[in-house]
């Protein structure tokens, strides 16, 4: 038996640092190609609607760096190569980002604004044309069981007995379902595929025009395509199971697998080592939201409570730190916190932190907040645990899974509840102290490696079905 790992997603990954569903893959990778010997790697190459073996040394450079080798001490002359471009390629992310921010204090926060908005209209426009070429047909019209093309046997990638795993972010591609029911049909394989939420599918008012459709169509071609489904929350099961009786999908077979909460950066906070300071070093105590800037996440809500912290607290308010990326429909809130007299130097919105930074901010913080309305999982919940911080968070979707009793929730919908929690934090130290205490005596970092294992178990389980069908 061969497990064929789905890179899909990240084998032209061209970023210096990883995110969300990337992270995870490469986690998740690096710890199967340490404990497993028979794991290959594929991806879709689109051009060719073919799937192609990948060997691990031709990753990009900020993959190979998060993936240990699965020989203890062995690193190949081609990692060590690889490695060293991702340094340079970092030094110059730095240099970039040093331009942009010398450009923006040039031109001031407002057109800064303006040119991203300008920049993701444009973006909009050219996503909206690519899909209308290549999704003729809305996916919320045609629902249908996978249709797999006929492909040479030459080409099937996949043989009897072997099982495929998919942990990626793969829609968007066409024919990508397709081709991958072809090589498991003709192959005679079994499929595993992760679905970590079905956000776009249920809340198509958070994404872009038509994305909603493209993501839809792509996640019931993986279930279409799964002997197992995998997702990251009992609550997201529970509403994998609903949404695939409401669109008639045969029922396949669920299972949780909880995400690893140790940060790379985790092992310097723990040994409490030197950290370097930060670019941006707050002149004050600081509050954390770890998470993308988005209107899911709800940070409408902290900019609300950080005003009322500063009419109370005045001088003693302390500054919030948004870590993460901007994403859609949140520009005007961004130009009301940026303009705001009251808070307009409270809150700072970061959206290059690199994990040597993160690290820092998780160390030297007062606490974490977390508003998020809706969740597959809640990563920064975990994170904050695993690295001994104390968090408020929302009480929505999965996120009392990912915090359990050491988190103080609140309805994020719920203005008063998130303040008096949040001015509680703020004045009375000795509480978090006590809170954090708490969670240094009780919380259980969840590793990838025990992610990989069960990972790993579940690929068995599926093989020894197979064996004995």
């Amino acid at each position: 038996m061969t497990l064929w790992f789905d890179v899909t997603d990240i084998r032209d990954w061209e970023h210096p640092y990883l995110t969300g569903i990337q992270r995870t893959v490469v986690n998740v990778l690096s710890e199967l190609l340490r404990s497993q010997d028979d794991i290959r790697l594929f991806a879709f190459v689109r051009s060719e609607r073919a799937l192609r073996q990948v060997d691990v040394d031709t990753l990009p450079p900020a993959v190979l760096k998060y993936i240990r080798s699965s020989r203890a001490g062995e690193v190949s002359a081609h990692n060590t190569v690889a490695i060293a471009t991702g340094i340079d390629s970092r030094s110059r992310y730095f240099s970039k980002i040093g331009l942009r921010r010398r450009i923006k204090k040039w031109i001031g926060d407002e057109a800064t604004q303006a040119l991203r908005d300008f920049r993701s209209g444009g973006k909009t426009v050219a996503r909206i044309l690519w899909r209308k070429i290549n999704f003729a047909t809305p996916a919320s019209t045609s629902r249908a069981a996978v249709a797999p093309l006929q492909i040479s046997p030459d080409s099937i990638l996949f043989r009897p007995s072997d099982i495929c795993i998919s942990l990626s972010a793969t829609w968007g591609l066409p024919h990508y379902g397709e081709v991958i029911a072809a090589n498991k049909v003709q192959g005679g394989a079994k499929c595993i595929n992760l679905i970590y939420d079905l956000i776009p599918a249920l809340f198509p008012q958070w994404m872009l025009p038509g994305y909603s459709d493209v993501v839809t169509f792509w996640a019931q071609q993986q279930m279409e395509n799964a002997d197992l489904i995998l997702t990251i929350s009992n609550f997201q099961k529970g509403e994998i199971s609903k949404y695939m009786e409401t669109e008639r999908i045969s029922p396949r077979p669920i299972e949780v697998v909880r995400l690893g909460d140790n940060p790379n950066f985790m092992a310097n906070i723990a040994a409490n080592k030197p950290l370097p300071l930060p670019r941006y070093v707050p002149d004050r105590k600081f509050v954390i939201c770890v998470s993308s800037l988005d209107v899911r996440k709800n940070q409408s809500l902290l900019y609300q409570v950080w005003r009322r912290l500063a009419q109370e607290l005045g001088p003693d308010c302390p500054q919030l730190l948004l870590i993460g990326i901007q994403q859609l429909y949140v520009s005007d809130l961004l130009h009301q916190m940026r303009t705001d007299p009251l808070v307009s130097r409270l809150i700072i919105h970061m959206d290059d932190v690199v994990d040597e930074e993160l690290a820092w901010y998780y160390r030297s913080c007062e606490f974490t907040v977390y508003p998020s309305v809706y969740e597959g999982w809640g990563l920064p919940v975990s994170e904050s645990l695993s690295l001994g911080k104390y968090c408020i968070a929302g009480n929505r979707t999965s996120l009392p899974e990912a915090g359990g009793d050491l988190v103080d929730y609140f309805d994020p919908f719920d203005f008063i509840g998130c303040y008096k929690l949040v001015y509680r934090a703020v004045t009375d130290p000795d509480y978090v102290k006590r809170c954090e205490q708490r969670i240094r005596e009780n919380y259980v970092p969840y590793t990838w490696t025990m992610t990989a294992a069960h990972i790993s178990e579940i690929v068995d389980r599926v093989a020894d079905r197979r064996e004995g069908a």
